[in-house]
């Protein structure tokens, strides 16, 4: 039986703090998030940086859902504790959709002596590891350091 319990480990790539957090939200959470991104309406326009080919699917959220809606205040609520002396404003909100085909582009999502935090949340209902699809750290020196799988 898989652990259900919530766990965050603490990487460090290059000085800067990236958490893995799992099974934080609730199972009935999981199931609603993963049923609305199913129908939101997604525009083929999202570049991973400028000057590459290729777009993604994208569908933005307004950024003043992000304070009344329960799963994306957890999400702010997560980050703040996990970053507690920061202060933080909303940039942006937004849903990736990738099918079979679409590639991505390594890319920071903000510039570089930028102190910025994003939350990503995978909200696939199911995944399978020979899909791919990995998140992909890398430092300093352009070498890969950390992977996160979807799940």
């Amino acid at each position: 039986m898989a652990n259900t319990e919530p766990k965050i480990r603490k990487s460090l790539v290059s000085g800067r703090e990236v958490f893995i957090c799992d099974n934080m939200v609730e199972p009935m959470m999981v199931q609603q998030v993963g049923a609305l991104v199913r129908t939101l309406h997604y525009v083929r326009k999202e570049k991973s940086r400028p000057g590459i080919p290729g777009v993604a699917a994208v569908a933005d959220i307004p950024l003043d859902r992000v304070a009344v809606d329960p799963f994306l205040r957890g999400l702010k609520q997560t980050v703040e504790r996990l970053f507690s002396e920061e202060q933080f404003s909303d940039q942006r909100a937004y849903v990736n959709c990738s099918v079979f085909g679409d590639s991505y582009y390594t890319h920071r999502d903000c510039g570089a002596q930028e102190k910025h935090v994003t939350a990503l949340y995978y909200a696939n209902l199911e995944w399978n590891m020979d899909w791919g699809g990995e998140t992909i750290y890398y430092n300093d020196e352009d070498d890969a350091e950390l992977v996160i799988l979807p799940r």
